[in-house]
């Protein structure tokens, strides 16, 4: 482990929450309050597959490929160790309900698929999300809803979100997902007319959201890379510029204005094009909904500042990352 101690708080950020990110061999941990960056060795998962779940625990983080390949823990303060019990399997690894405290985690059989909720120490925690045949069945990419349970796609393109003893249609393609609400694009069935509208999560009413659509009207995307921040007033999405390239958008979910950060996302190294070899865990929100951390092409992690739509800069030099997350 490597420590850097800047000597004054990173980003003026006086509260409690930390940020976490990830890069191909390193966990960095930013205790921006206190000025402190924590950055520790983690072997590179042995798969190219860009499907890798990050998931930060009380005390932990947890680093796993949907892949059948080692994962590893890595406890505050200590060093990257190999998974083990059931966290260490294969398919999708979904934070909870209470994220810091358990994910889901694929069980049952091939023909009867489930997952479920486990605590970060590896005990069984509870209930089960199950795939009856006739419905959605659970695929590799399964995906969090951003409030504690799942969202999974069909071989048709079908989106629903799923929880214990239920699932539910999602019409549209999911642009960012929050803990109260997502934002969703829905268009015509030759896709001539789109719009961008707002889903509650808790009864399911939708609203049209002023302006133009954003995102992909002609070509489905999986997975979601769209966050809504904690406050549910703004969305962070990826919208495709005239080079193909997936640049960050703020939305607003009142008005519908959309203010191009100019922040391009990808993967460090990758020759292929961003929207081909992309994770679900790019943006993440501070718990305030102030900042917005983004990790950019060429492996950066950059700071937008969403009061203002600048970039920041945190002062100091860090590794390539690839996923960023936070422990509130």
């Amino acid at each position: 482990m490597v420590i850097v101690v800047a000597g004054h708080p990173l980003l003026g950020v006086t509260a409690g929450w930390q940020l976490f990110a990830r890069g191909p061999d390193d966990l960095l941990r930013l205790q921006l309050a206190q000025g402190k960056i924590s950055v520790t060795h983690v072997p590179q998962l042995e798969s190219a597959n860009p499907n890798a779940a990050f998931v930060i625990g009380a005390h932990q983080a947890v680093i796993r490929s949907t892949d059948l390949v080692p994962g590893y823990v890595v406890p505050d303060g200590g060093q990257a160790r190999p998974l083990t019990g059931p966290l260490a399997g294969d398919g999708p690894l979904i934070p909870g309900p209470a994220p810091s405290q358990a994910a889901w985690v694929s069980s049952g059989s091939p023909a009867s698929p489930a997952l479920s909720l486990v605590t970060l120490t590896g005990r069984r925690a509870g209930p089960t999300i199950r795939f009856p045949p006739g419905g959605p069945q659970l695929p590799a990419t399964a995906v969090s809803d951003g409030r504690g349970y799942v969202l999974v796609t069909t071989g048709s393109f079908s989106v629903y979100d799923a929880g214990p003893g239920w699932d539910r249609p999602v019409p549209g393609t999911v642009l960012a997902v929050g803990r109260a609400s997502w934002l969703v694009l829905d268009c015509d069935p030759l896709y001539r007319h789109c719009r961008n509208e707002v889903v509650d999560i808790a009864d399911g009413a939708r609203r049209i959201l002023p302006g133009p659509a954003a995102g992909y009207p002609y070509e489905f995307s999986w997975p979601p890379t769209g966050v809504i921040a904690p406050d549910n007033r703004t969305a962070a999405v990826a919208e495709s510029d005239r080079d193909a390239r997936l640049t960050v958008h703020l939305i607003n979910l009142r008005s519908g204005t959309d203010r191009n950060l100019k922040i391009v996302l990808g993967m460090p190294g990758s020759n292929l094009a961003p929207s081909d070899h992309l994770s679900d865990q790019l943006m993440v929100w501070s718990p305030d909904s102030r900042w917005l951390f983004v990790a950019a092409a060429g492996g950066k992690l950059v700071a937008v500042d969403t009061r203002t739509g600048t970039a920041e800069r945190l002062g100091v030099a860090l590794p390539a990352v690839t996923q960023v997350a936070i422990r509130a």
